[in-house]
């Protein structure tokens, strides 16, 4: 496969997958048997792009989790404060300040800004706490105690006989310890990270034999590569494996909880898509609204002036819901990669023709970059000859997965614009029938 592509994927040896040698220039079709390893590389896909896209925020995520405790002291050391100032006024301008500085935290948007507010906020808090203990002339031991035990248990040493005021120098150490471990990651992007998440992901400590991305030939990750590159030719990627995930709350699966954030953001993109879905498919709109508890529910309006919550509706209508709200907020372009497992599941042979023709016009007119997981033969002809009819097939591919001989591992064939070899695969049903039908 001799060929320069936007993005080529290169993974070996992982769950059920031999090879598989991949480029998604437009529209990347991989078809195959249950169980076949498709589902693993979309996975891989959603994760990686997730990673090297959002690095820096993914870094502070962890950084502020990991400072979860020492937030906690915070407000153990400045509920004391408080309680020992007699004086009202003076309490509620205290709290007023710490409330702004705690408020400011996460609004700088470089890590050195921030480390300098956590350290003030520290020093504020210490300086009224050791200030209100003065005057009120008081040692109270049994909070000192207490203290004590708190800080040996944030900076995880077995004990210590500091008094308060070096308590608060080692939390200032520790914060800036942890920082500068996340400036020097955002900094270099070690791959550790994205193993980290394929480690959580696949729930498996065994990682990919070999797993690389090459854009435009050049090799940008690779589990191999002590950094990750700046991706360009795609810089953010959504991830649909079931039109039944929207609306839903407290999912265990990331990507989930990743797509109905994005299906919520309120959007004004004007495009011909929309209004195709709207008028020739589903005879209806979609939107967001605020619900009876303040929160935001998903509304299908129909044509007739009926108006639906979405989770009652069709699962074929989310399915193009999905679609809508996306073009409606205004995500979807050039450097995205929308991927979906099974698009014509729950779709009516019509509305997988339907599905496909707006998947083709938006790689055609936005440039949106796909990869499709299917096993659907109406699915895989309407790709190939609406996209032909389109003058997009040079941007199309298709691949099918090959089950090695007397093994449970596969690997997968490219056949550039040959949907044939895909629909010898499916015939294996038809020999089915024949065989318990007749």
């Amino acid at each position: 496969m001799n060929k320069t592509a936007n993005i080529r994927v290169n993974t070996e040896g992982f769950r059920a997958i031999n090879k598989a040698d991949i480029l998604i220039d437009g529209i990347t079709l991989v078809a195959g048997e249950n169980g076949c390893g498709k589902s693993t590389i979309s996975k891989l896909l959603y994760f990686l792009y997730k990673t090297v896209s959002n690095y820096d925020n993914l870094v502070k995520k962890k950084l502020y989790s990991n400072l979860q405790d020492v937030l906690r002291f915070l407000d153990i050391i400045q509920q004391e404060i408080t309680f020992s100032i007699s004086d009202r006024k003076l309490r509620d301008e205290f709290r007023k300040e710490v409330g702004e500085l705690r408020r400011s935290l996460r609004k700088t948007e470089f890590l050195e800004d921030e480390l300098t507010n956590w350290i003030n906020l520290v020093s504020k808090i210490e300086y009224l706490y050791l200030e209100t203990d003065r005057k009120s002339q008081k040692t109270n031991v049994s909070k000192s105690v207490r203290l004590k035990f708190i800080v040996r248990d944030i900076l995880k040493i077995e004990g210590t006989d500091d008094d308060i005021s070096a308590s608060f120098v080692k939390i200032k150490e520790l914060i800036n310890s942890k920082f500068k471990q996340s400036i020097g990651k955002i900094k270099s992007r070690p791959t550790s990270l994205f193993i980290e998440e394929l480690k959580n992901v696949f729930s498996d400590a065994k990682l990919p034999k070999k797993f690389e991305i090459s854009e435009y030939d050049d090799l940008i990750v690779s589990i191999e590569k002590t950094n990750l590159s700046i991706p360009f030719s795609i810089q953010n990627a959504i991830y649909i494996d079931t039109p039944m995930m929207i609306g839903v709350e407290d999912a265990h699966n990331e990507h989930w909880e990743d797509l109905n954030e994005i299906l919520l953001r309120k959007g004004f993109a004007n495009n011909e898509l929309d209004k195709i879905i709207s008028s020739d498919i589903i005879q209806g709109d979609i939107d967001v609204e605020e619900g009876i508890y303040s929160t935001e529910e998903f509304k299908f309006r129909r044509k007739d002036g009926e108006v639906f919550n979405l989770l009652d509706v069709a699962t074929g209508v989310k399915s193009f819901s999905i679609l809508q709200l996306l073009i409606k907020n205004g995500v979807l372009n050039d450097k995205t990669l929308l991927i979906i497992d099974e698009p014509e599941s729950n779709l009516h042979p019509q509305w997988i023709i339907e599905y496909a023709r707006i998947i083709v016009l938006l790689n055609k007119e936005l440039g949106v970059k796909f990869f499709l997981a299917s096993h659907n033969p109406d699915m895989v002809s309407a790709i190939r000859y609406i996209a032909e009819k389109q003058e997009t097939l040079d941007n199309v591919n298709f691949y099918l997965a090959n089950k090695i001989e007397g093994k449970f591992v596969y690997d997968y064939q490219y056949l550039n614009k040959d949907i044939d070899p895909i629909f010898k695969s499916f015939n294996i049903a038809i020999d089915r029938i024949n065989l318990y039908g007749v």
